[in-house]
């Protein structure tokens, strides 16, 4: 599998909940509703990981969320890009503006290597 790992951060007028809200209530609708067939037959893994304050912590985190979107290999990645990329995909690029900080976000390309759990 190939993947796109995006580390995303908030907008800094909201908040991380109203960050999660539009994220998972707004954008990802949006993004099942305008994505064709052959680009959602082209993906076959898409998580939101959104970060979490674990005990008594205040301190912001660098990122919010890490978005990972797969493929089964290169090809199917190049079908996401002519799409994302492409006029067409301008609808998902525009709504991104509504809660990310899209200078500060990082992609990576990456090709997965699951090497299990060792015991």
């Amino acid at each position: 599998m190939i993947k796109i790992v995006a580390l995303i951060k908030r907008r800094p007028d909201l908040t991380r909940e109203q960050f999660r809200d539009y994220y998972e209530h707004r954008h990802a609708p949006l993004f099942h509703r305008v994505i064709p067939d052959e680009v959602a037959t082209a993906i076959v893994h898409y998580v939101q990981n959104h970060a979490v304050t674990l005990g008594r912590g205040s301190t912001d985190t660098l990122y919010d969320c890490v978005t990972e979107i797969g493929f089964v290999d290169r090809d199917q990645l190049a079908v996401w890009n002519r799409w994302y990329l492409g006029d067409d995909g301008k609808v998902l690029r525009d709504d991104e503006e509504n809660f990310m900080d899209k200078d500060k976000r990082i992609v990576i390309v990456a090709d997965v290597c699951d090497i299990g759990i060792v015991r």
